[in-house]
């Protein structure tokens, strides 16, 4: 689209590649701040929110203030570069302030410690921390517009168009924010790509404003044919303080719109703002329900709603060159996007059979494109209908404006505070207060009320559009084709028995075929009463190994059976366990459904013995700011590719955890070797490696791809020793029975034979982990390569069992350093350990033969003497 503009200036070609890149510098900062702050204050969705409020907050206050300081300038071109170098140097700024802050908020947090005073304090910080950066972003959009726009009659097109190109920059930002640029250059190096834009936007400002590009007639009046009609920046003035109009060389003046319009332009423009925040937290709470959560799934629904918006104010842009009433085009648009959000529900089910997770089966490529398919086809057509609303705002702004700064700037601050509180009321109240699906119905109705405030007249046509309103308003407020909608998806057999809309997540409680459970965000199970035991072996084998342990700490709760089996009563020694839990709502299904099932409490009292503790918060934020030390560090199985999740296997993180050690604690990290590749195994052992003095490999079961281990670091040099004799135990457990009652046995677990699910020293064999990268906070490796590399089938059978093999071969358990207090007998355990996972895999593949070998080897080490 090629427009001339009413000067010496080539087009608005370069303005417009100007505010693109402006765009997509911007959704890298944010979505690299949004990062940061979520590792300072936690990833909690009232930590997101106060920090997207702060965010938000520097546009809003930003956009008003220069749209007014446009107006007395002489060259908009050259504020507006200022405006971009500020964005970099705040930028910049904003890493001192950070390191800053990192040092003080565990003081601040240990002196007032959770509640709304700590979120306010969150809030302050952040406003700190990026409002200045955002104050200057949000001058962008109304100084270009005031360089831009040169007749009042091109106000709403090329203000329309300029928004949609600047948020079609944004989308891409957030693609290659998301997908890309923190994996291949990390975090540091993203935001200086970031900043180095910015300069050069700022440059080119710069250069051009000097050449005399954009010179000319900078008024917002009519351009007449024969005639100058130029305004003195002193009679600008004062027509936005009079509300008049010079127009040519007549006198007088012409009256504008009436004040009320004005308001009611704003309003429209706050609701609309409002509206499309919180169809995007209702979107992605939406989808979490059929995708895995990674950082791509989020990205996904952000880059398809930055899009839609972008193009939908490019639609808008032409839409404003109409001659039909606005009122009447306003009107239809919503009625058209409320049409689609009414059979959203649908088709969202449709598209998803029935909320099916998405399985990344093949490729990467293959999965992705899945994934934005079936966003786009939800999402697109509503988002663009409606984000058609606020950039078509601004043909309603034209009849009337002043000036092209304020009306831009004031338009731009109002949608903008819109957006801050749809985000915050959307994700902490209408999830919470209506439900996903109850929310979606709230925001329609709130869309349909604004064809009655957007005069689209007495006509026969605008009657109609009312009518029709008024039709729809009743339909959604009665809920009819609403009421059989599901929440989430059960599999066969499953049973319903309570679900928790939260602002974190959608948490279930289920009865199935393995007895009670917990769902979150589709298929994702937190446990199950049918699999109590291995939950609580995850409490077990650590205390086992150091059973002189007074204080553990559990990061994640799930069902809570894991942390309440630090409270069994032959744990003697410990006296505090306090268990850390991200989403409320999983604490209350935890309590609801695990602590009475037919009389028997599943978390062995963790909600009411006085020695246990649960606290709702991030877990790797509540260690890096508590003051308190433990002697020992649980840390649960976590799906590592969900997002947020792979910061818990960095070395920051990490090296957190081992400030909370007290002399000759552990930290135990569970890994799912199921939901884990080879490659990124490697990297959260090698990155354990590097931050503690020693790190041993523990087994969960020998289930051959269903595998899971424990990554122990140590403080102490060696493991206590044990004075148990269970030769008897041992003997009795395989006596007389054959390879397939052998392969199923039950061990005799205590503080001797759990050297049998001993794997190895990590540390004496690190020369197997050399060539694998570290996982930084600044380079995440682990959450943006766990999901492009898993494909179904992790790191386990065949796979893992060679790698404890040369684990074990580096580090044969007769020499291993951790285990000089061992019994000769003792550390025989180990090999048995390998070989009886070598007999189940051979089992499992259907080879006899080779499972016969190495049972038998089994047996020799398992009855040493």
């Amino acid at each position: 689209m090629s427009l001339r503009l009413e000067n010496r200036g080539s087009g608005i070609f370069i303005p417009l590649v100007l505010v693109f890149l402006s765009g997509f510098a911007a959704l890298v900062y944010q979505v690299l701040w949004m990062r940061q702050l979520g590792l300072l204050f936690g990833n909690t969705a009232q930590a997101s929110g106060t920090t997207f409020a702060a965010f938000f907050a520097g546009v809003a206050v930003g956009s008003w203030f220069f749209g007014k300081k446009v107006e007395r300038v002489g060259h908009p071109l050259q504020l507006y570069g200022w405006l971009e170098v500020g964005i970099a140097v705040m930028a910049l700024l904003y890493f001192v302030v950070l390191w800053f802050f990192e040092a003080v908020y565990p003081s601040i947090f240990r002196s007032i410690g959770t509640g709304w005073m700590l979120l306010g304090v969150k809030f302050l910080l952040s406003l700190a921390l990026i409002f200045p950066p955002a104050f200057f972003m949000g001058g962008t959009i109304p100084v270009m517009g005031r360089f831009v726009v040169k007749r009042r009659g091109d106000f709403g097109s090329l203000s329309a168009l300029m928004y949609g190109v600047n948020t079609i920059g944004a989308a891409l930002g957030a693609a290659v924010a998301g997908f890309w640029l923190p994996l291949w250059l990390g975090f540091h190096l993203t935001c200086g790509l970031a900043v180095m834009i910015s300069l050069g936007i700022g440059a080119v400002s710069f250069w051009l404003s000097r050449g005399g590009f954009g010179e000319g007639d900078l008024s917002c009046d009519e351009v007449v044919e024969g005639e100058s009609a130029r305004l003195s920046r002193q009679e600008r003035r004062l027509l936005e303080r009079q509300g008049g109009e010079k127009r040519g060389g007549e006198e007088g003046r012409v009256d504008v719109e009436r004040t009320g319009d004005g308001k009611r332009v704003m309003l429209l423009s706050f609701v609309s703002g409002f509206g499309i925040l919180v169809l995007e937290v209702l979107w992605t709470r939406m989808f979490s329900q059929v995708f895995d959560n990674s950082v791509y799934s989020f990205a996904t629904v952000l880059v398809v709603v930055l899009l839609s918006l972008g193009l939908g104010a490019i639609l808008s842009s032409g839409l404003a060159r109409l001659k039909c009433s606005p009122g009447l085009i306003l009107g239809g648009l919503i009625i058209f996007g409320v049409g689609i959000l009414v059979v959203t529900p649908r088709l969202f089910l449709w598209v998803t059979d029935g909320m099916s997770v998405v399985e990344a089966g093949g490729s990467w490529s293959a999965y992705v494109w899945d994934v934005f398919g079936k966003v786009a086809l939800v999402v697109g057509p509503l988002a663009i209908l409606l984000g058609t609303i606020f950039p078509f705002l601004m043909k309603f702004e034209e009849r009337r404006m002043a000036s092209v700064g304020v009306s831009l700037g004031r338009l731009v601050a109002f949608n903008t505070a819109g957006a801050i509180v749809g985000a915050m009321v959307g994700g902490f109240f209408f999830l919470g207060g209506f439900g996903m699906w109850g929310s979606l119905r709230v925001v329609g109705v709130i869309y349909l009320l604004m064809v009655f405030i957007s005069s689209v007249g007495r006509s026969f046509a605008g009657v109609g559009v009312k009518i029709v309103s008024g039709v729809l308003l009743m339909l959604l407020i009665l809920g009819v084709g609403w009421r059989d909608l599901p929440v989430v998806r059960l599999n066969d057999g499953e049973r319903l028995v309570q679900v928790w809309e939260g602002s974190e997540a959608t948490v279930a409680g289920v009865e199935g075929r393995g007895g009670i459970g917990i769902k979150m965000g589709g298929d994702y199970s937190l446990g199950t009463t049918g699999g109590a035991f291995g939950e609580k072996f995850q409490a077990d084998l650590p205390l086992m190994v150091y059973p002189e342990t007074e204080s553990v700490f559990f990061l994640g709760v799930g069902t809570g059976i894991t942390a309440g089996g630090a409270l069994d009563p032959k744990f003697k020694k410990v006296k505090r366990v306090v268990a850390c839990e991200l989403i409320p709502e999983v604490v209350d299904a935890a309590r609801d459904h695990f602590t009475d099932v037919d009389g028997f409490d599943y978390t062995a009292g963790l909600f009411e013995d006085s020695r246990a503790e649960v606290v709702v918060a991030d877990g790797r934020h509540y260690l890096g700011a508590t003051n308190e030390m433990f002697g020992m560090i649980n840390s649960d199985l976590f799906v590592p590719y969900r997002s947020g999740a792979g910061s818990l296997y960095s070395r920051e993180h990490f090296e957190s955890a081992r400030e909370r050690l007290s002399e000759g604690g552990v930290f135990v990290q569970w890994l799912p070797l199921y939901q884990l590749g080879k490659n990124e195994f490697m990297i959260v052992a090698r990155t354990m490696v590097e931050v503690f003095d020693r790190v041993s490999m523990w087994r969960h079961n020998f289930h051959p791809g269903a595998e899971y281990v424990a990554l122990i670091g140590h403080g102490g040099e060696v493991l206590p020793g044990c004075d148990l004799d269970r030769q008897e135990d041992k003997f009795l457990a395989v006596q007389g029975k054959g390879v397939e009652e052998l392969l199923g046995f039950d061990l005799p677990l205590d503080p001797q034979t759990i050297l049998f699910f001993y794997a190895g020293n990590l540390t004496e064999a690190r020369s197997l982990l050399e060539s694998y990268p570290v996982n930084t906070d600044n380079r995440p490796l682990i959450e943006y390569l766990a999901r492009r590399n898993f494909k179904g089938r992790g790191f386990t059978g065949v796979e893992f069992g060679e790698f404890v093999g040369k684990v074990l071969e580096l580090c044969p358990p007769m020499r291993d350093p951790l285990l000089r207090n061992r019994s000769e007998v003792n550390r025989r355990l180990p090999l048995a350990g390998d070989a009886f996972h070598r007999a189940r895999i051979a089992w499992v593949r259907g080879d006899e033969k080779a499972s016969e070998d190495a049972l038998r080897e089994f047996l020799v080490e398992w009855l040493a003497e």
